[in-house]
């Protein structure tokens, strides 16, 4: 045990240091980035977009919403009161389709994320808008 403490020398403790010193830059770099776009995202919206037969039905502002909306949509073909609004969030709460793949997506809330019905050609997807979206990371 002895030998292998007389075998580090003053220098290998220096850089074994500024090597876990330089490994945090990439974790400060980040986070200054993210508090620049926590700032921006103030003044982002987000807003559902709901498209039947590539035609875009409704625009719903999910950024402060607030309670539950059950939406009556004539032109979606799933069921009448299927497009369910909770706060924030969006999703299809019933369909008549034969998997039901989008009534299992559940609640989407974020730029990017969509729901799709094949069979009844309905697409609900959500969309940023205002303020700069260029840098905007999203971490789920």
């Amino acid at each position: 045990m002895k030998t292998a403490f007389q075998m580090i020398k003053p220098w290998d403790i220096i850089i074994t240091v500024s090597f876990v010193l330089l490994s945090f830059i990439p974790v400060a770099i980040f986070s200054y980035q993210q508090s620049k776009v926590e700032a921006q995202s103030d003044k982002i919206e987000y807003v559902a977009v709901i498209s039947s037969k590539n035609q875009v039905v409704d625009r719903i502002t999910l950024t402060g919403h607030k309670g539950t909306e059950i939406l009556d949509i004539p032109e979606i073909e799933c069921n009448p009161n299927t497009v369910e609004v909770k706060d924030e969030e969006i999703r299809i709460q019933s369909s008549t389709c034969p998997e039901q793949i989008c009534v299992n997506t559940g609640y989407i809330s974020e730029p990017g994320l969509a729901i799709v019905c094949l069979p009844h050609k309905v697409i609900i997807n959500i969309e940023a808008v205002g303020g700069q979206t260029d840098d905007l990371i999203i971490s789920t």
